[in-house]
């Protein structure tokens, strides 16, 4: 057997969406996700996930990023916790609507 690798959901999640090879990362850390917004930041930072790491100042906000990359062409991804979900849910319903293709890790 090669080399095994064992890894938790949040970290799986993170592993994710380098192999999907997103560009655009835009998610505000708010607990249990930080795990995942810490890990895609280490990897844009060194230089292993070729992407742009945006903070915001909210949820609301991390969704606004993701969608307007997302209608630029970019391969969007945000990941979020319960609360921070509700906190989305004036732009969920445009991001749905204009069919805008966004990856979204909800933990919980």
């Amino acid at each position: 057997m090669k080399n095994l690798k064992v890894i938790m959901g949040n970290h799986a999640l993170s592993y994710g969406a380098k192999l999907s090879r997103v560009e655009v990362i835009s998610a505000y850390p708010i607990t249990p996700q930080t795990q995942v917004v810490e890990l895609l930041s280490e990897m844009v930072g060194s230089g292993e996930l070729n992407a742009r790491f945006v903070n915001v100042e909210s949820e609301h906000s991390a969704l606004a990023v993701c969608i307007s990359a997302s209608i630029a062409g970019a391969r969007a991804f945000t990941a979020t916790s319960a609360q921070g979900l509700a906190l989305m849910h004036e732009l969920l319903h445009w991001a749905s609507s204009a069919r805008t293709p966004i990856v979204m890790g909800v933990i919980n």
